[in-house]
Formats: structure tokens, sequence, C-alpha cells
């Protein structure tokens, strides 16, 4: 019975070991008095991707149009958003600038090569000494520290919610705070590995019985660099008569792969959606 168990539980082991690495890091609030039920019209924007977030403008359209054609989950509301302009392509290099003439070299006088290569201490020490400072002078008192203030939710400018979302009653800005593959370092380790042998055991009357066993031994890992898909993404949903926010989300993920990484960032829009779907139903 025991080498039956333990024939199962390696496996399980071994399993374990093989999970992919990753890591994820989710915080979302949402304002409890707001009453998202009244809500009919809501406005998304444009997905904003900072250059220094994502430097490719085929890509940065690529992840916006996913995320508009995501909208289509709130099929009760109506949806408004914007039409995505055309990726601007990169301005193309600019020529190197010419090197810039060398001043020429001038001789200098003999008075100020003397100046220069004047050892006296007092050789360009003004005429007039410095004005003494009185050591007893007190020192001015520290400012008192200013105890700060509560955080609150973060209130968009009159400027900010655009004129074509005035008729809506929530407005979506979301934006994309990573976007790259690096790699990771997993450290030194142990691990198990095994193989299968043919034995016997006799029973009290001598008969042999063969069965299968699973022999294991340690294998030493050294250290391994591995490639990881990291995405950051974080949404903002606005009150446009208030400009207040009434949601927030930022979902940042780290995948242990380096084909993942446009996989990583829809898994992230799926779930925004998902959950404002949920607030709007309460």
């Amino acid at each position: 019975m025991k080498r039956l168990l333990s024939s199962l539980c390696i496996p399980i082991a071994l399993a374990l070991l093989c999970v992919p690495v990753q890591a994820e890091d989710y915080e979302h609030w949402s304002d409890a008095a707001y009453e998202f039920h009244n809500v009919r019209r809501i406005y998304i924007d444009e997905l904003q991707t900072p250059p220094d977030a994502i430097s490719s403008t085929m890509k940065a359209r690529r992840l916006k149009e996913y995320f508009f054609e995501q909208a289509k989950e709130l099929d009760d509301w109506t949806v408004v958003m914007p039409t995505l302009p055309p990726p601007v392509p990169p301005s193309p290099l600019a020529a190197p600038p010419e090197p810039a003439e060398l001043p020429k070299q001038t001789e200098a006088s003999s008075a100020e090569l003397h100046h220069v290569s004047s050892s006296d201490s007092a050789a360009g020490l003004p005429d007039s000494p410095p004005a003494a400072v009185s050591e007893t002078e007190p020192t001015p008192p520290a400012p008192a520290p200013i105890a700060a203030e509560p955080a609150e939710p973060p209130q968009a400018p009159t400027d900010a919610i655009p004129l074509e979302a005035a008729d809506s009653d929530l407005y979506v800005k979301a934006t994309v705070t990573t976007y790259y593959v690096g790699t990771g370092l997993i450290p030194a380790h142990m691990e198990w590995e095994s193989y299968m042998i043919r034995d016997v055991a006799y029973d009290r009357r001598g008969r042999p019985h063969w069965f299968s066993r699973r022999i294991s031994y340690p294998v030493y890992v050294p250290n391994t660099y591995v490639p990881l898909a990291t995405v950051g993404v974080q949404f903002i949903v606005y009150d446009v008569k208030t400009g207040k926010a009434v949601s927030m989300s930022e979902d940042n993920r780290t995948r242990g792969s380096s084909q993942d990484l446009y996989g990583v960032y829809k898994r992230i829009v799926d779930r925004f959606y998902k959950n404002l779907k949920k607030d709007l139903k309460e």
C-alpha cells in the first residue's frame, strides 16, 4: 500500500514543479454609494498607450482595437466610442549633425601665464575680507510638518472628459502602464526525477508477484533565466456630471512566457469588462 501511494504522489509532485512562473497584482475599488443601476449610456475613450510603456504604433493599435471590441460585453447599455485614427509611422531618422570646428588656439600673455602658474595661496582672492559671520547667531526654527490629508478618489478636470461624452453617464479611461518581455531568474534548486523498474515480491507459498515501481532521485538545477511577459493596465471610470471617479482598478500580471504578451493583455481587459458589468447590475 505504501508503494502504491508513493507511486501516485511522486508524479503529482513532479507536475507541481512544472507549473510556469506567474505573478499577479490586482486592486479594484468602486464607490459603494454610487447608483450604478441608473447608468444608461457609457463613453469608452481610446486606450492610452504612452511611448514609455509601448513604443510600437502597430502593437498599440492592436491593443486599442481589442479594448473596443470587448465593449460588446456591455450589450445592455448604450456604448459610445471614438473612431480610431490610423497608426502614425515613426519619423525618419534625421541626418547626423556636421562636426563643429575646433576653436583656434591662441597664445596667452606672460601676465596670464604668471597668474595661472602662481603658487601663492593668496592669488586670485579678493582684496577685502568677507564679512564675518557671528557664531552665536540663532538658527531659525524648522517649519512644522504639514499633516497629510486623507486620500480621495481622483477627480477628472473639466477638459479631461471630451465633449462627445457630455451626453453619457459614465466616462471610461484606460492606460497601459507596462507592456514588455523581460527575463527572470529562477535560483538554483533541487528537483526530483524518477524512472520505473520491475520488481518482484514473494508470498508465503513462495510464488512470485511482479509489479512496477518508481525510483526517485534528486537532480541539481543551476540558476536559470526564463522569459517573462509583464503587462499592466489602469482603468478609471468617471461620473460625467460630477467628474469624480466611481470605479478604479489596476491589473498587473507576469507570466513565464515570451509568446503570451498579447494573451496576458486580453485577459486583463476581459476581467475589467466583467467587473464593470457586475457593478452596473448592482
